[in-house]
């Protein structure tokens, strides 16, 4: 009982304890101080990410709308080529070009949608 007595009395004055008042401030500074650091670090790959995923937007963009130009290209073939099967009397032919053609326009739709939305969420 004794011993512990004198264990529980260092303690309360501070003998016995790691490092003084000093230390212990000057390692939550230290503490501090590397949060800080990896926080700057963080925000820094953070900033980062964000400039990649930016560029990879935007190279999904530039894709999508050449797929939109490619649609439009092959669509205006295939009108072209429906009114040649006309002039041969292939009048079914014709009609299924044209509705690739449709289709076509219609999928070119779907991609400038998307192409938008990119945009909006970039900010571009």
């Amino acid at each position: 009982m004794e011993g512990e007595e004198i264990r529980q009395s260092g303690f309360e004055s501070g003998v016995g304890r790691e490092g003084s008042k000093d230390g212990a401030e000057g390692g939550a500074a230290a503490e501090e101080a590397a949060e800080v650091e990896a926080d700057a670090e963080a925000e820094a790959k953070s900033a980062e990410g964000r400039k990649t995923e930016e560029m990879r937007g935007e190279r999904l963009k530039r894709r999508i709308e050449h797929w939109i130009e490619h649609n439009r290209e092959h669509a205006e073939g295939f009108r072209r080529a429906a009114e040649e099967a006309e002039t041969l009397r292939l009048h079914e032919v014709s009609e299924v070009l044209k509705e690739a053609a449709k289709r076509l326009e219609e999928a070119s739709s779907l991609l400038e949608k998307a192409s938008s939305a990119i945009e909006t969420k970039h900010g571009d």
